[in-house]
């Protein structure tokens, strides 16, 4: 990759420092161009070093919430699993929710799998970008919801990342009208593998 390019730059400018019969001004003109090339190599190498250390850091991360996740009881009470979770954002880390709002990281989670409800998240698709910068996930959020009733949905979520790889945002979407997430969560629920029941076989 970029090693070899920069290798590859410097062997040239050797070759040509050292070819022919240069005078002592065509041969510094070479020295200095040669150092310049070593330089911006050196530069470049050191820029995706730390572009590769972001994106190992925040797979890291993402790997850390999906293992708690798969096995929350490993983790301890629904209080333990949240402040864990939220150990993986930054001090001012939002869960920004498209139906439900914007709210702090630990509570979002701790809304999400235990406030009133007894849920998990099956994790589906997991993706993360080159620089480490994004992250993002496909997954089914099930359980019972406020009212008692089984209730499951898909949904999206896109995270941004620090440099430590730490989640400083997660946005969440829902691919239904807002009003059905709605009565999911707090309501009637919906259809499940478990009821069979269609949506609107549900009273709210």
């Amino acid at each position: 990759m970029n090693t070899r390019i920069g290798a590859v730059v410097i062997v040239a400018a050797v070759a040509a420092l050292t070819a022919g019969c240069s005078t002592g001004a065509e041969t510094d003109d070479l020295e200095a161009r040669l150092a310049e090339v070593t330089e911006q190599r050196d530069a470049l190498q050191a820029e995706l070093d730390v572009i590769a250390a972001r994106h190992d850091k925040t797979v890291e991360v993402k790997t850390a919430v999906e293992d708690i996740l798969a096995d929350m009881d490993a983790y301890g009470t629904p209080d333990e699993v949240a402040d864990l979770l939220a150990t993986y954002g930054t001090d001012g880390a939002v869960m920004d929710d498209d139906v439900f709002g914007a709210v702090g990281l630990r509570q979002a989670w701790f809304n999400t799998l235990s406030n009133r409800v007894d849920a998990e998240i099956e994790t589906i698709q997991k993706w993360v970008d080159d620089d480490g910068s994004t992250s993002g996930s496909l997954w089914i959020w099930r359980g019972t919801n406020f009212a008692g009733n089984p209730f499951e949905l898909i949904g999206i979520n896109v995270d941004t990342h620090n440099e430590e790889g730490l989640i400083e945002n997660e946005w969440v979407a829902y691919p239904y009208p807002d009003e059905y997430v709605r009565v999911a969560v707090v309501g009637g629920g919906t259809p499940t593998t478990v009821t069979g029941e269609s949506w609107g076989d549900i009273e709210e």
